[in-house]
């Protein structure tokens, strides 16, 4: 099986996006004002390295906690039909679109949480959709907490336990973060990154610009 990988905050889409998934949550009364200081405390004891980059988006995300995954994902397909879409790189949807038409399965590898990035692919057609997991209890209710970051060499590690044999012909990613998934492919592209960084990745880079378009 030829798979292509995408990275999404950054690569398809400009910026990060758990900072206006919690706004919109705050703002829709999904969780209260006060998870901005939560959150922002999580990122500053993840920066200082006294709690691990999951348990600062556990602090981040723990107002989902006793919600339901149908409640979730109803606010993640008004997340990304009003927020995420009109921002994505139309380059980077037109290069899904090519791969796909090339009969190559294409996976988009996030270590964004998957309680939003799981709807994806009804918004943009990719074949499957790897993410930092956010964890469920035996109703099926999250619990609040998150699993693995999906980032570094945890997106390796996720790829190759979902596809062993697979052929990864291409991948695309914007940062440090993506460079050992860029390994794994045989074309590894950096998407509007530095100089720097391309030169001691030694991969080819593109510049996609910020408009809309439609999948």
């Amino acid at each position: 099986m030829r798979m292509a990988l995408f990275d999404f905050d950054g690569t398809l889409c400009p910026g990060d996006s758990i900072v206006p998934y919690l706004r919109l949550c705050v703002r829709e009364g999904l969780a209260p004002k006060a998870q901005w200081l939560r959150a922002g405390l999580g990122y500053i004891l993840q920066r200082l390295r006294l709690i691990p980059v999951s348990k600062a988006k556990a602090m981040t995300l723990s107002f989902i906690r006793g919600r339901s995954r149908e409640e979730m994902d109803a606010l993640a397909r008004r997340f990304f039909r009003e927020e995420l879409l009109p921002r994505c790189h139309p380059e980077g949807l037109r290069e899904i679109r090519r791969l796909r038409n090339e009969g190559i399965r294409v996976a988009v590898i996030s270590a964004s949480p998957e309680v939003y990035m799981r709807v994806l692919p009804e918004f943009v057609k990719v074949d499957a959709v790897l993410a930092t997991p956010c964890e469920e209890d035996l109703k099926g209710l999250y619990t609040g907490e998150v699993g693995s970051n999906c980032r570094g060499e945890e997106k390796v590690r996720r790829v190759r336990e979902a596809w062993p044999d697979a052929e990864i012909v291409t991948a695309y990613g914007d940062s440090r973060g993506d460079l050992p998934m860029l390994a794994m492919a045989d074309r590894a592209v950096l998407v509007n990154a530095g100089g720097r960084l391309a030169s001691k990745a030694g991969v080819s880079t593109v510049t996609w610009r910020e408009e809309a378009d439609r999948c």
